[in-house]
């Protein structure tokens, strides 16, 4: 938007010009005047190294902060960008960090930790040019900041068209001759949505669309629809909420299952107080769960405990997941013998990501799950005659490695290109639910 390249620009100069610098060759403070130099030729990814030479060298000065926050925002690293810019609020130029730190936000697509920003930068003691531009940013986000109420989220949605390669689509041993791979198709759709002003918050529509198809093995096509009404409230430095949750899924035109739930959830915008983490959040999710007429085994109830974390690294970034899941169903009964589907599961997820350039970002993903199963399976021996077959109990304990590489390229502001490629091991206790997949995928994405 031309507002923000404004702000931007009038101010990076402004506090250049108001920097006292060295002169002394070879200093930081010389690296902070070459940065400058690169930032208004136009070349983004050298000021970005003179200026983080200055900072390594020692430099630490707010118009070094802010500039360095400025290329972050400009070359799309947004979470180094409000990471720098919240360097600043404790300074004489909050402010300032407070609209950039907006920007930011709206580009990661937080709008209500945008409008949170945009306030604070209405209500303190900023320039009446800073303050002005805030207000226009919440009137763009639903109403003007100078007015009582709650602004709306927009609607809004994330869509992804993809296509691979899945080389084992039923999860079978190895062992197994039909274990098979083969291309498959995927469409995710994700929106948002805000009904109402309730209170201090809103009332928020979310929706998620989601199909896999695979042309060779259509048996294992698998569909989901989900939406959830939440009540959501800002506070100080974050978001609480909670509502209704549905979902609805099915394997190729059975009904798998159907679940109905409640939510609450916390969200921190700064987590410096623990481990210098940059966000944080923790929710709770019930679920009462109704297995389609082929899965009456998976009614019940399904509980679950998440936590999450992100942190940058220098230009790298960090997210991090912890799970608990808990489960209460039916379970499966055929004549002697007995399956569990009701697993204690324990989960971790972790990804990194880094900006290679304005553009093109790679990473790495991957994840941990622990599953120990409510009660033992009991089995026929498979390697005895059908005629002299004994049940054996055996106590279903799941270890689930998974492991990737991906890397994503920014056409616009809106599209970009992302392939993936993963690894998935399970080594479980029984035999039969051991395997191993890789997969690759391409996909298409777009934000609206």
């Amino acid at each position: 938007m031309l507002v923000n390249r404004l702000i931007l620009g009038s101010w990076l100069f402004a506090l250049a010009s108001s920097a006292v610098l060295a002169d002394d060759s070879n200093t930081p403070a010389d690296a902070f005047k070459q940065g400058v130099r690169n930032f208004q030729s136009g070349d983004l990814n050298e000021a970005r190294r003179a200026f983080e030479s200055a900072r390594t060298g020692g430099l630490e000065s707010a118009p070094l902060l802010y500039n360095l926050g400025v290329v972050y925002y400009r070359l799309a690293d947004y979470s180094l960008a409000e990471e720098t810019f919240r360097a600043l609020l404790d300074t004489k130029h909050r402010p300032l960090a407070t609209y950039n730190l907006g920007l930011v936000a709206l580009k990661q697509g937080d709008t209500t930790a945008a409008r949170a920003w945009f306030e604070q930068t209405l209500n303190s003691r900023s320039p009446d040019q800073l303050q002005a531009m805030a207000d226009l940013q919440l009137q763009k986000l639903g109403r003007s900041g100078l007015s009582d109420g709650y602004a709306l989220t927009p609607p809004n949605a994330y869509l992804i068209a993809a296509g691979g390669y899945d080389s084992n689509i039923a999860g079978l041993p190895d062992t197994s001759v039909a274990s098979e791979g083969g291309g498959f198709a995927e469409l995710l759709g994700t929106g948002s949505v805000g009904l109402a002003e309730i209170g201090s918050g809103e009332l928020r529509l979310d929706g998620v669309v989601y199909s896999r198809r695979y042309p060779s093995e259509a048996e294992f096509n698998t569909s989901l629809i989900a939406s959830d009404v939440l009540w959501i409230v800002p506070h100080g430095s974050g978001t609480r909420g909670g509502g209704v949750t549905f979902s609805q899924s099915w394997f190729d035109t059975d009904v798998f299952e159907r679940r109905y739930g409640l939510e609450g959830f916390q969200q921190w915008s700064n987590c410096d107080q623990f481990l210098g983490l940059s966000r944080c959040g923790v929710s709770l999710a019930v679920a009462q769960v109704a297995g389609g007429e082929a899965f009456e085994a998976y009614d019940g109830q399904w509980y679950k405990l998440r936590l999450t974390a992100r942190r940058p690294f220098g230009a790298w970034y960090w997210r991090g997941e912890y799970s608990f899941e808990l489960n209460n169903r039916a379970d499966f009964v055929a004549g002697d013998e007995f399956y569990s589907v009701s697993p204690r599961r324990h989960e971790l997820a972790l990804s990194l990501r880094y900006p290679v350039s304005s553009q093109l970002t790679a990473g790495w993903s991957g994840g941990y799950q622990y599953s120990r199963y409510r009660d033992p399976h009991r089995l026929l021996e498979t390697d005895a005659p059908v005629e002299e077959a004994a049940v054996e109990e055996q106590q279903r304990v799941d270890r689930w490695f998974e492991t990737g590489l991906f890397a994503e390229q920014r056409l616009s502001d809106r599209w970009l290109v992302r392939a993936e490629w993963e690894i998935q091991d399970n080594n479980s206790r029984i035999d039969r639910y051991d395997y191993q997949r890789h997969t690759f995928m391409a996909s298409l994405e777009a934000s609206f």
